[in-house]
């Protein structure tokens, strides 16, 4: 059986390219480093390590807790530095006293220079501006291409990444009952859809649950996870508790402001 058996068919790309570079590494005895990964995707690198010997991954997203990391795939016997990930943090100011800039202003901004997304790490919302993290490589291209986000003039300036500041999670609590755990159930109660209306970007592959595309509407969500669905933003489940008397799950979630 393959090992990639266990992945998603659009999964198969990074996972190849993923276990090319782990045996480059191992063969070579030298440093690869990838671009910025989210979650699910440093799960399947992280998962594909075992097919090879002596080599070690290391992530590395600015600060401590990152969501969006870079990996250094190196032999086990070199220890990376900070500078070998080849971060850069920026400071995005600008006026927000009549316009307060939200994280998705900032992301579309720096996808509608022509930045990858791949190419950004975390962006970082507070109440005088924000930061982002970049990849060293591109940092310049950004600095001279955004120079205004969401109709606000924007500079944005080098910092050192000790200056980093840690992002506060915002979330909107919610409560409400379902007749299951359902995915399709649950995103409908979450973003005021009925059911077949939930059930059209799931099918088309824009839901995913803890970074992973899901598109099969019966999968049932518990505790923990973390749902993204394009267009609408992501929550995470906080409780699940019942059934009440009427046989229905009570559901808490935090929506993601």
């Amino acid at each position: 059986m393959s090992i990639f058996h266990h992945f998603r068919k659009e999964e198969l790309p990074f996972a190849e390219r993923a276990l090319e570079m782990l045996t480059q590494v191992e063969r070579k005895q030298a440093m690869r480093l990838t671009d910025f990964l989210d979650p699910r995707h440093y799960f399947i690198l992280h998962s594909l390590q075992s097919q090879v010997s002596g080599v070690a991954v290391t992530a590395n997203g600015g600060y401590s807790g990152a969501e969006r990391v870079r990996a250094m795939l190196h032999p086990e016997y070199i220890e990376p530095d900070q500078e070998d990930f080849q971060l850069m943090l920026v400071q995005i100011s600008g006026d927000q006293r009549f316009l307060k800039l939200e994280h998705r202003d900032v992301m579309g901004a720096l996808l509608h220079v022509g930045l990858k997304r791949e190419k950004f790490g975390d962006i970082l919302m507070g109440d005088d501006g924000c930061q982002g993290i970049l990849a060293k490589e591109t940092a310049d291209f950004v600095r001279m291409q955004v120079t205004q986000i969401h109709r606000i003039p924007v500079v944005l300036e080098e910092v050192p990444l000790t200056k980093i500041v840690s992002p506060t999670v915002k979330q909107t609590e919610k409560t409400f009952t379902v007749s299951s755990p359902r995915i399709d159930a649950v995103v409908g109660e979450v973003y005021h859809l009925s059911r077949a209306k939930a059930l059209v970007p799931i099918r088309a592959g824009r839901l995913k649950i803890n970074w992973k595309v899901e598109d099969d509407p019966s999968v049932q969500v518990k505790a923990g996870d973390i749902v993204s669905l394009a267009g609408h933003g992501r929550f995470q489940v906080l409780e699940l508790a019942g059934p009440t008397r009427s046989g229905r799950i009570r559901m808490q979630v935090g929506i993601f402001t």
